[in-house]
């Protein structure tokens, strides 16, 4: 198989490499002389573990060692602190691995051979769980760091948030009478739980994470506690669209097989929460103190994986990984569906503020089923059936691969444009390393919205 245009371009030296992301990840080995044996902050550094030559530290363990430091520098003398730095290498080209259901194998930019998919079938065929699973398999591993994959990202020990897209529920009426602001269930309106199942299955199997969490707060249904109905986004089954999976009976399922790891879901909406400011100036003209609530759970896991579903959007243009943080603002500050957030700023502004507040460690897009026009709810909005997984370790390179995918120029969506800015990574597909499926060959060009404008 000859190499794209892309992959030629691939081959050399990525020229934008990028921040990371927010990962509370170290390059260096550090060493500290204290004065006092025993110290807090002695303690905290204890948790930088080193992962195939990366220097990481626990999230928690970061967010404690913040305290420590502004502990020490009031009321304590300074201690004494000497560094030694040794430089760690670290694969700076954003890598992003495309699936489709069709994918019969292809060649790396050095010519190593990709094998294909076991049991391939048509983008448009009806897929079981296990082909599922084989595909985000194979585009995890394909879309993993270069030095260690996704083992130097994810620990054994770490709290791991998965945050899918759940922006309506099957079962609920177009009424509004519990709060809600229920849209008809479309499909590819909502993250394909089956590839939540295959990320789950993929993390339990390979230990990473010691708790794994499915969290959302929908700006259209209330959990079943809090509302008048019978149904929520958590216990649907989504009329068999699935398998007859619902996240409940997922993470019962996942309970019983994996004993020793802590599975659970967490409504966002009701969580606690705190008020984080942006770094530096909010992106959101209407919110110039630059402070947003946001639930505890996203702030403190150590690793956040986005999962999101190929759609388009009226506002945006598309709605992928990063559109997906409009669902870590607290519901009971911002209300529903979350029209306080729009108040604040254009979403595309609003959602790089969010995604700020704690970047995706990884992000993956796709499943059976997406959405196209006047998205993400009907009537303007379409089901498209198109079998492709994209995921990868920077957020801002996914999005730019699935929005080429889709048919969308990712220069023409101003968020890329503004992730970029903000440092968070690269959307120029020519210096993405794209693994597996061409951009090509996984496109399938998605109607865009009606109103929606390029920039």
């Amino acid at each position: 198989m000859g190499l794209t245009r892309t992959r030629r371009q691939n081959q050399k030296q990525a020229r934008n490499p990028t921040a990371n992301k927010g990962e509370i990840t170290v390059s260096a080995f550090i060493f500290l002389t204290l004065p006092f044996a025993g110290s807090e902050l002695s303690y905290r550094y204890s948790m930088l573990v080193c992962v195939n030559g990366t220097v990481r530290m626990n999230r928690r363990g970061f967010l404690g060692l913040t305290v420590a430091s502004a502990r020490l520098g009031r009321g304590q003398q300074k201690p004494r602190q000497e560094a030694v730095v040794a430089a760690a290498s670290r694969d700076r080209t954003p890598r992003v691995g495309i699936v489709t259901s069709n994918f019969r194998g292809s060649s790396d930019h050095d010519g190593t051979a990709i094998p294909g998919l076991a049991d391939p079938r048509p983008v448009d065929a009806d897929l079981t769980q296990a082909q599922i699973d084989a595909m985000v398999a194979k585009a995890l591993d394909l879309g993993s760091p270069l030095q260690g994959g996704l083992a130097s990202i994810i620990g054994p020990e770490d709290w791991v948030v998965i945050k899918p897209n759940i922006v309506s529920c099957y079962g609920l009426g177009p009424e509004a009478n519990d709060g809600g602001a229920h849209h008809p269930y479309i499909a590819g309106a909502v993250t394909d739980l089956r590839v939540v199942h295959s990320l789950v299955t993929y993390l339990a199997e390979h230990k990473y994470g010691a708790r794994i969490t499915v969290a959302e707060g929908s700006g259209e249904w209330l959990p079943a506690e809090r509302s008048k109905s019978s149904v929520d986004g958590w216990s649907t089954d989504w009329g068999g669209a699935f398998g007859g999976l619902s996240y409940r009976k997922m993470v019962e399922d996942f309970t019983r097989r994996y004993p020793g790891t802590r599975f659970e879901v967490m409504d966002l909406n009701f969580d606690q929460s705190v008020d984080l400011p942006v770094s530096g100036k909010a992106l959101a003209r209407n919110n110039p103190e630059g402070i947003y609530t946001i639930p505890k759970t996203i702030q403190q896991c150590d690793r956040l994986i986005s999962v999101a579903p190929f759609k388009t959007h009226a506002m945006t243009g598309v709605s992928l990984s990063m559109k997906n943080y409009f669902g870590i603002g607290s519901g009971a500050k911002y209300g529903f569906p979350k029209e306080g957030l729009h108040k604040l700023g254009h979403p595309n502004e609003v959602l790089i503020d969010l995604f700020s507040l704690h970047p995706a460690d990884y992000a993956i897009v796709g499943g059976s089923w997406g959405v196209e026009g006047d998205g993400p709810h009907p009537p303007g909005a379409r089901s498209v059936h198109h079998n492709v997984i994209v995921a990868g370790a920077n957020a801002v390179a996914v999005d730019a691969v699935a929005a080429a995918a889709m048919g969308f120029r990712p220069v023409d969506l101003p968020y890329l444009g503004l992730a970029e800015k903000r440092g968070f990574g690269v959307a120029d597909t020519d210096v993405i390393w794209t693994r597996g499926n061409d951009i090509e060959e996984a496109r399938k060009l998605f109607r865009k919205p009606a109103k929606w404008r390029a920039a």
